[in-house]
């Protein structure tokens, strides 16, 4: 039988291994920020409100950069700076390289288009987003937690890395599939008006 206080001590240090090394490599201080939350668009909402891209805004954050745009929730955002958002990755992409810098949305509200000007605000970030220190725990204890981080941590590492990995990929064929489906919207449409 497993005891249940070993478990929990071995998943409290997986826990603080994988955010531990995930996190230094994320955490940037001075990240752009706007100040929404957002959602992908399916293929039926992006046919409904005749647009090809673009992602919903569903909340505003009071007092932030997007509301003070006048962004409400409802809105899609087509693209930043003339770049298009083709989902929610695309914008945080854009927005956290350009802290304190003017941007103009091109959004879709209510169906007519829409031109907004927005200064984003920039999102500190602490160095060591996660700094674990050992409560006082009797020695014999630790030297299990210790172990069974020594022993996870290869395996734990190798699977972000491999997940990290799995997410670039998708991106890369998403973004190579989006242009597909553009370029077959293109021909139908010719094919159309020659018909």
């Amino acid at each position: 039988m497993i005891r249940t206080d070993r478990v929990l001590l071995v998943l409290v240090a997986a826990a603080a291994l994988a955010v531990a090394g995930t996190a230094g490599d994320s955490a940037k201080a001075g990240n752009g920020w706007l100040g929404v939350l957002t959602n992908n668009l399916s293929e039926p909402m992006l046919v409904a409100l005749n647009i090809d891209h673009g992602v919903l805004v569903t909340d505003v954050t009071a007092e932030s950069p997007a509301a003070k745009a006048g962004l409400e929730v409802g809105d899609v955002i087509v693209s930043l700076d003339g770049q298009k958002t083709g989902d929610g990755s695309d914008l945080r992409l854009v927005v956290r390289g350009r802290p304190e810098k003017k941007v103009e949305l091109a959004i879709r509200r209510r169906g007519k288009d829409q031109k907004l000007t927005a200064v984003l605000g920039t999102r500190e970030q602490a160095e060591h987003t996660f700094n674990f220190e050992w409560p006082a725990m009797p020695k014999e204890a630790l030297r299990e937690a210790r172990r069974a981080l020594r022993d996870l941590g290869p395996d734990l590492k190798k699977g972000i890395e491999q997940y990290d990995g799995t997410l670039d990929s998708l991106r890369k064929e998403m973004k190579e599939l989006r242009r597909e489906l553009e370029n077959l919207r293109v021909e139908v449409q010719k094919k159309a008006k020659g018909n």
